[in-house]
């Protein structure tokens, strides 16, 4: 129901409550898939990397924490529904088998995974970021410079802004048209993720290999 997301989000699942409702009650995910693709020329909010669908999969709680069961149900749903490029803007510094072969999953279906490279200003592997299926984006500033807390380190594939990005966002207030910065590699993921929708909307032909 966002003002500058009206039209671009498609009829998703909720992993965590099971059911078809995949609202956001935390504001995190409404912020990065404004980023991604928040409608542009509308006069209204901000400027979506891409005039992409959105298909929402909710995997978390409402403070951010979650399962890796619950994380590999909602890839595989995504995938199974028709997403062409999975933005991850979450993760850890565990990997179990039931994450890894989720993304591995995505990534044989020809799905392009974008994911988070973390926030602990450390070179220590991220996951899902650090498998290498997937893209993983640490966060620059303004400057070009990393953004301090960002990871970084082998694992790292690319980097993206993430310091004070303005997007759209969530709050119990004002759902519908709330705006708010946020900073971290949750926010730098999107950017290439939405990056990957334009090329894959110039050439719908192209592999995941040819993505990445």
């Amino acid at each position: 129901g966002h003002e500058d997301l009206v039209g671009r989000v498609l009829p998703g699942w909720d992993v965590v409550n099971d059911d078809s409702d995949p609202a956001d009650d935390n504001g995190h995910g409404t912020h990065v898939a404004g980023i991604a693709a928040a409608t542009t020329d509308n006069t209204t909010g901000v400027a979506g990397m891409a005039q992409a669908g959105i298909l929402p999969v909710k995997v978390l709680e409402s403070w951010g924490s979650g399962s890796h069961s619950d994380i590999a149900s909602g890839i595989t749903w995504a995938v199974d529904h028709g997403a062409k490029v999975l933005n991850l803007s979450f993760g850890g510094i565990y990997s179990t088998l039931t994450l890894e072969s989720a993304v591995e999953y995505a990534y044989n279906h020809g799905v392009a995974i974008i994911a988070s490279a973390g926030n602990d200003s450390s070179s220590q592997p991220f996951y899902p970021a650090a498998y290498p299926e997937c893209v993983s984006v640490s966060a620059t500033t303004a400057t070009d410079e990393r953004w301090p807390q960002s990871n970084f380190g082998s694992f790292i594939d690319l980097a993206a802004p993430g310091d004070s990005i303005w997007s759209t966002y969530w709050t119990v207030g004002d759902p519908t048209a709330a705006y708010a910065t946020m900073s971290g590699t949750s926010q730098s993921a999107p950017f290439v993720t939405g990056t990957v929708a334009l090329m894959l909307g110039l050439e719908p032909g192209l592999t995941v290999g040819n993505v990445y």
